[in-house]
């Protein structure tokens, strides 16, 4: 291992535990496989990598751990771990060495191998099923030139992961961690978690004030929501095409609806696979989870996904030192706004037992 990693990964960002725990681990698989850096120069630490695998098949049937690394506890979280520190130590190389090709032998930006769901195209016609029998039915070719959405057998997932492989993200995960925003820890810190604002959806009664479970709350569309994450972050527009979205699908809870924990921003292509992936939201949640440690009410702690510790999450948006002011001050400057308004008929986080907090009055 090269003495100039520590730095690296403080350059990273990453704090001293974290980076304690990264030495710790990459010293323990050295101490069992040998010099990493031989490993690199050899295959790009691929072989290392695949040792280290234990997939959710290998767990589900009880294998053994079978690596040389000794250790007590859940095979799968442990092997992750030292895969985990593995992989950012190839980052580590590979930031080094410009020239090289990154792993896997792909140059950044180049097509991928596509995945057997990507590569499925219309190897035959695609007959329209409305055409009544004994008729002519419509049928629909692939072109020559770039592939259409016929091309894709009309489905836009595969589409979505095609145009997906040939970047430089390569796949669904890998965008998804790339591409969402989440609030910094120190910022949902001073909120203990809890929801900004008492609000609920109900697309149908936009606006109105009602009482559910006893709690006189905010009927939303969102909105309350998206001004939670907006104003808690010190921004004052979202961008074009970007989207809020719940980690959870708790819109009937007043505890988790506007709770920063709850909400990430992400391209709007993205957003839509939150509400249809489950390995999107599988993704999410965990996200969550590592940096607040949080759950809504009913909810048990997430499994860390497979393959997790390979992505590369973009970092958390910068702190806001002071969370209560910073909503004050938006709300101040919205007074007719629906949010607004209904904070000051319901309150909201801050305002509880200190009537100043409540400035947009």
């Amino acid at each position: 291992m090269r003495r100039d990693y520590k730095e690296w990964l403080h350059r990273q960002g990453y704090g001293d535990g974290t980076i304690v725990a990264q030495l710790h681990r990459v010293g323990r698989v050295e101490e069992h496989y040998g010099d990493l850096d031989a490993h690199f120069e050899r295959d790009r630490l691929r072989s290392l990598i695949e040792t280290l695998t234990y997939s959710t098949e290998d767990q589900r049937r009880g294998r053994p751990n079978p690596t040389k690394i000794p250790f007590v506890g859940n095979v799968r979280n442990n092997l992750a771990s030292y895969k985990s520190a593995v992989l950012w130590y190839r980052r580590f190389r590979e930031s080094g060495a410009a020239s090289r090709a990154p792993a896997d032998g792909a140059s950044i930006g180049a097509p991928a191998s596509p995945s057997s769901g990507t590569t499925r195209s219309l190897r035959r016609a695609v007959q329209s099923d409305a055409a009544p029998r004994g008729t002519a039915r419509t049928v629909l070719a692939p072109r020559v030139g770039p592939r259409t959405l016929v091309d894709f057998n009309l489905n836009g997932r595969d589409a979505l992961e095609a145009i997906i492989a040939s970047s430089q993200y390569r796949t669904i995960a890998q965008a998804v961690a790339s591409l969402t925003l989440f609030s910094h820890p120190r910022t949902v810190r001073q909120t203990g978690g809890r929801a900004l604002f008492p609000a609920i959806r109900n697309p149908r009664r936009v606006g109105q004030i009602d009482t559910h479970n006893g709690k006189r709350v905010l009927l939303d569309d969102n909105k309350s929501a998206t001004d939670a994450f907006l104003w808690a972050n010190g921004l004052s527009r979202r961008g074009p095409d970007t989207q809020f979205n719940h980690v959870y699908a708790t819109s009937l809870d007043p505890e988790a609806y506007t709770a920063l924990p709850n909400i990430c921003m992400t391209p709007a292509f993205i957003a839509k696979l939150t509400d249809t992936s489950e390995d999107v939201r599988n993704l999410l949640r965990y996200r969550s989870y590592q940096l607040y440690e949080w759950t809504p009410a009913g909810h048990e702690p997430p499994e860390r996904p497979e393959d997790y510790e390979a992505l590369e999450w973009a970092a958390p948006l910068p702190p806001v030192e002071d969370v209560r002011a910073a909503i004050t001050a938006a709300m101040a400057t919205k007074q007719k706004d629906r949010t607004v308004v209904a904070v000051r008929q319901l309150g909201w986080l801050f305002s509880e037992g200190d009537p100043a907090a409540t400035a947009a009055e």
